[in-house]
């Protein structure tokens, strides 16, 4: 009787360890060591009439990964996942909401100077990474 009782449980207990095992082998975590070094942000520069109509008073910006460790399959096209910022929101805007105005810049007003467009993006296990452009709204 006893070893009819082990031999019901002995795949469960085979599916529990090799869990077990699998789990403490990568820590119980989904990082496998590949991640994204840096980023770009295309184009590097942009000027733009603020007087002219839509959509002539905007630029598309995108980021790009620029580097990732070798031997980590990551794809280095258009990241559709980092958050964009300007540092003159009085003069210019940018869509940071994935959608048809992600990355588009939108010059309001002449800025008195040169503003910066920023892409960050946040990995998980891993720092976040920025890179900008820089955005002349006249």
């Amino acid at each position: 009787m006893r070893f009819q009782f082990l031999r019901q449980h002995e795949g469960l207990s085979a599916v529990t360890i090799l869990l077990y095992l699998a789990l403490a082998g990568c820590g119980g975590n989904s990082n496998n060591g590949c991640f994204i070094e840096s980023i770009r942000v295309s184009p590097g520069s942009a000027t733009v009439d603020h007087t002219a109509a839509p959509p002539g008073n905007t630029v598309q910006f995108a980021a790009f990964a620029d580097s990732v460790p070798q031997g980590c399959a990551i794809a280095l096209s258009n990241l559709g996942n980092v958050i964009w910022s300007v540092s003159d929101p009085v003069n210019a805007s940018i869509g940071s909401t994935p959608g048809p105005g992600f990355g588009v810049a939108t010059c309001k007003a002449a800025a008195p100077g040169t503003v910066n467009v920023k892409a960050v993006l946040n990995q998980i296990d891993f720092a976040p990474i920025e890179a900008t452009a820089s955005l002349t709204c006249q």
